[in-house]
């Protein structure tokens, strides 16, 4: 089973502030999400995914997911982006230790000045950079003044800049989960313009590539589906008073809706409500597959 080999596919994931209300516990969302990287390795595409350096977080969850299976694979199956407002706030001790644990399957780079630089521990410290630009960090005190020494972006503009380098190095996207903004759920805020999970989608149809909105466990996803007309509007969660760019942003979503191919429309649609974990992350594979094959035939 090969059939995304030399494919790089960007997961965009994260909890939904309604999963609960859609009856599902987060281990379920573990579960579908781990099935989802599982079944792509063994298709032969590596995974893209933009996130924190928290070892109790997310992240590190799906490289010991994948370090038991894949250490020995000729290639890294694991593409990790560190956006510059997260680099900015790690320790030198904090991010030598979170690229020792991932170093088996995980190939780190990081995104400033507009750039992405790979980053690995090494015996006496960091390197930064390839061939004859590569350098050395040995301390903290070292780390922050080559930061120090960096142009910085805001927020906004830094979490974007790296979305974007994001959508540049993948072939495609699944999204899954989400933050919505809600008010009333101080945990809920999103770091950028918009949710990172509806701005990865518009990058990633904008750029005419594959995208497939996982909705059944709520969040951002779910509505990303909806406005792509893949899940109907009646399937929309309830929820209070929502920040003021995420409407809008949608707006910019169900804009893209023509950039679905009509002939894998049903596909999508079965996926935007499929709760089923390992044979979802088959139809997930499938549907990246069909899309990427369209995409080559148009192109011949």
């Amino acid at each position: 089973m090969t059939e995304l080999k030399s494919r790089s596919v960007a997961l965009s994931v994260s909890d939904a502030p309604d999963r609960a209300r859609l009856g599902f516990p987060a281990r379920e969302v573990d579960r579908s999400l781990f099935s989802i990287c599982t079944v792509l390795v063994r298709a032969g595409a590596k995974i893209v995914y933009a996130g924190n350096l928290d070892p109790d977080g997310l992240t590190f969850s799906m490289f010991r997911h994948l370090t038991g299976a894949y250490a020995s694979a000729q290639e890294v199956p694991f593409i990790h982006i560190v956006p510059e407002p997260i680099l900015r706030s790690a320790s030198f001790d904090g991010l030598v230790s979170a690229l020792r644990e991932g170093a088996a399957v995980v190939e780190t780079r990081i995104h400033i000045e507009d750039n992405l630089l790979p980053i690995r521990a090494v015996e006496d410290g960091l390197r930064l950079g390839k061939g004859g630009s590569r350098i050395r960090l040995g301390n903290d005190a070292e780390f922050k003044s080559w930061l120090d020494a960096r142009q910085t972006l805001d927020s906004v503009s830094a979490y974007s800049a790296a979305r974007k380098a994001m959508t540049e190095v993948s072939d495609a996207r699944v999204v899954l989960g989400g933050k919505m903004g809600l008010l009333n759920n101080p945990g809920d805020t999103y770091q950028g313009a918009m949710p990172g999970i509806i701005e990865e989608a518009i990058l990633a149809l904008e750029a005419g590539m594959p995208c497939v909105p996982l909705g059944a466990f709520g969040g951002a996803a779910r509505d990303v589906a909806i406005a792509l007309d893949l899940l109907d509007p009646s399937k929309r969660v309830p929820r209070g008073e929502q920040s003021p760019t995420y409407g809008p942003s949608l707006d910019q979503v169900a804009a893209l809706r023509d950039s679905i191919p009509g002939a894998l429309r049903p596909a999508l649609m079965a996926l935007a409500d499929d709760d089923r974990g390992e044979p979802m992350a088959y139809d997930v594979a499938d549907a990246l597959k069909r899309w990427l094959s369209l995409k080559t035939s148009a192109r011949a």
